[in-house]
Formats: C-alpha cells, sequence, structure tokens
C-alpha cells in the first residue's frame, strides 16, 4: 500500500473514475459524494476511514444494482418486491402496474441518439467531442456509428446532462 497520500488519492480517484465509466453513472450529486468519500478513504491517518469506507462500498453496490440493464420481467419482479417492504413499513400500498409497461431500455447506436438521451440536440457533436477526449487514436472524420457498450457509458459518465429549458 503506498504512503505517498497524493498518489494514494489519484489511485483511489483513478479506481472510481473507471467504476464510474464502466458502468455509465452521470453526473449527480450521489456521484459526486462517492468521489468524496473516495478522497476520505485516501486520506492519510483519517478517523473517518471506516465510516467513509462502509458507504462507499454501500454506494458501489447500489450503483451497480441501479445501473446494470434488467429484463423487463426482473424489473417487474423488482417493482412487486419494492412495493412490498413499503408497505411493510409504512402501509401505503403502491398501484399494481401491469407487466407490459416494464421495457428494456433502447440501446443508443448513434452519437445523435445518444446526446439526445441527456438533452443535447446538436446531431451528436457533444458526444462525438466526449469520446475524441478518451479514443485519441481515432482517424479524424471516422464515423462513430455502432457505438459500443464502452462508449456509451464513458459519454453518460463525462457528459452532463443539459437543462431542460422552460418555455
Amino acid at each position: 500500500m503506498p504512503t505517498d497520500p497524493e498518489r494514494s488519492e489519484n489511485e483511489m480517484t483513478r479506481a472510481t473514475w473507471q467504476f464510474v465509466e464502466a458502468l455509465g453513472i452521470a453526473d449527480t450529486p450521489v456521484r459526486r459524494v462517492l468521489f468524496e468519500l473516495a478522497n476520505i478513504i485516501a486520506a492519510p491517518g483519517g478517523d473517518e476511514i471506516g465510516l467513509a469506507s462502509a458507504g462507499y462500498r454501500i454506494l458501489t453496490k447500489e450503483f451497480e444494482e441501479q445501473y446494470t440493464p434488467k429484463s423487463p420481467l426482473r424489473q417487474q419482479l423488482e417493482y412487486i418486491q419494492q412495493s412490498k417492504e413499503l408497505f411493510e413499513l409504512t402501509g401505503v400500498a403502491l398501484r399494481e402496474v401491469p407487466g407490459d409497461r416494464f421495457e428494456l431500455d433502447e440501446v443508443p447506436e448513434t452519437p445523435s441518439e445518444l446526446g439526445a438521451q441527456p438533452g443535447y440536440d446538436d446531431d451528436g457533436r457533444a458526444v462525438r467531442r466526449v469520446l475524441r477526449r478518451k479514443y485519441t487514436d481515432r482517424v479524424p472524420h471516422a464515423s462513430w456509428s455502432a457505438l459500443t457498450q464502452e462508449q456509451i457509458n464513458y459519454v453518460r459518465a463525462h457528459l452532463a446532462p443539459r437543462p431542460k429549458s422552460s418555455t
């Protein structure tokens, strides 16, 4: 284990980035908490390391559960289980949802389709800009069609959602 605190922080931050990129976790307050916990863990002699590492483990497990694609049947089962748990805790019953309401999310194939998800209407320019930062060895002006899951997750992790305009 390295003793240099700056190197430890960098390694923990890099490991957190790899995790975030692998799942395509967008920038949210909860994701920022994950990075803060990583910094606490990397700090030398922190009194909060036990609590921070426990929180980090819980958050990473929950992120994996939330961001791993699920079949419609799995989505429906989880909804039923969560409804029962909520009813047991509060006595509040959730409405039943028909099985055909649970669907697989469409996987975007082009930068334009992927950019539309976080609210970009620029024909995929923002997505291509993010991709060019990571894939520097790519031939200039080559097509980005048929995006891989790795590319999609990288963009989701690095492209901030565009705020919805109120008209």
